[in-house]
């Protein structure tokens, strides 16, 4: 399988240019990295002008002619050029139509890098709906993107923090849309699907799927709240009898700390800030979302496009390293699902 992993530029008027840079810099000792950038050229030499930061690229693409003769001349960190940005009018912290072109064209590039056969793995950085929506785009994320160009309609997020690996029943939605998600069909469908996911030797299938509870226990041992006995219960016995080796409700106290104990090979939460929480507090600096369902891999790091802190330098890059460091993980055929 081809080596490259690609990381695509997300909103050029955040802080991720910048953390690109940096996290490029850390990584470029290591043999075993190999990565394509594909974002604006002129962005990414104004955040190395202005914080002093010395490009790390060995080589600059803008067709995939040339990204080939790169590749075979074993270039390791590869710049693409995707867009042409009016340097005169763009700085750091302000979003437009234009950036968010950029954008979209970034990880439009970086998808089809993958699909033409000159990576296997995409890591991309967080894009800024106003700017899509400025631009005209009816997609405000990552994973709408990706799912139109990847032509893709079933995907599936799963936050990898440390050893938890969470997975939700509905996709970044506010809480009460998100709890009118809680229903008995919805978690079968959900478990049915992180199964046929576990077919990855990525995962531990000898450790059962662990579905969280959504409200509290009493003392007595029932549950405080209509949604476990009404869907969350049955839910978990109709697939069951599937064959699906689920075990729950179980209580968030207990969940996520014999997760971390190495004893559910994944979990499945209600609501997507409750894995959020659990992310953040077992992986602080390494949370990332992986995205099953594409024919390629997909690891988004857990941190915002940064527009407010663009102008300020010193973007963090520990999360961005994990995310690039797990779609390495991804080289081998078997892991994807």
């Amino acid at each position: 399988m081809q080596k490259y992993t690609v990381v695509s530029m997300g909103e050029p008027a955040g802080n991720s240019p910048e953390m690109i840079i940096r996290a490029v810099r850390n990584l470029a000792d290591d043999p075993s990295v190999w990565l394509i950038v594909t974002g604006d050229e002129g962005v990414f030499r104004k955040a190395a002008a202005d914080f002093s930061l010395p490009l790390p690229f060995t080589y600059y693409a803008d067709d995939e002619e040339s990204l080939g003769e790169a590749e075979a001349g074993g270039e390791s960190l590869i710049f693409y050029s995707t867009s042409s940005i009016d340097m005169d009018s763009f700085s750091f912290g302000q979003v437009s139509a234009e950036t968010g072109r950029a954008s979209y064209e970034s990880l439009r590039k970086a998808v089809e890098i993958i699909q033409n056969g000159y990576a296997h793995s995409l890591v991309t950085t967080a894009v800024s709906e106003e700017a899509l929506k400025s631009a005209g785009y009816s997609q405000s994320s990552v994973y709408e993107l990706l799912g139109v160009f990847a032509s893709s309609a079933r995907l599936m997020d799963m936050i990898k923090a440390g050893p938890l690996n969470i997975f939700g029943i509905s996709h970044r939605r506010s809480i009460r849309s998100a709890l009118e998600m809680v229903k008995r069909e919805n978690i079968i469908s959900a478990l049915v699907e992180i199964d046929s996911i576990m077919a990855s030797s990525y995962f531990d299938r000898s450790k059962p799927i662990a579905v969280a509870a959504l409200n509290p226990r009493r003392s007595d041992g029932t549950w405080s709240g209509p949604e476990e006995d009404d869907a969350i219960i049955p839910a978990v016995e109709v697939v069951r009898k599937l064959g699906i080796n689920a075990v729950g409700p179980l209580p968030a106290e207990d969940i996520f700390a014999d997760g971390v104990d190495g004893e559910y090979s994944s979990i499945l939460v209600m609501t997507a800030g409750t894995g959020l929480a659990a992310a953040a507090a077992a992986s602080p600096k390494k949370a990332s979302i992986i995205t099953w369902g594409l024919p390629f891999m997909h690891v988004e790091p857990l941190i915002d496009a940064g527009i407010r802190k663009a102008e300020k330098g010193g973007a963090p890059t520990e999360r961005l390293e994990a995310a690039i460091a797990l779609a390495l993980v991804f080289r081998s055929a078997s892991l994807m699902a």
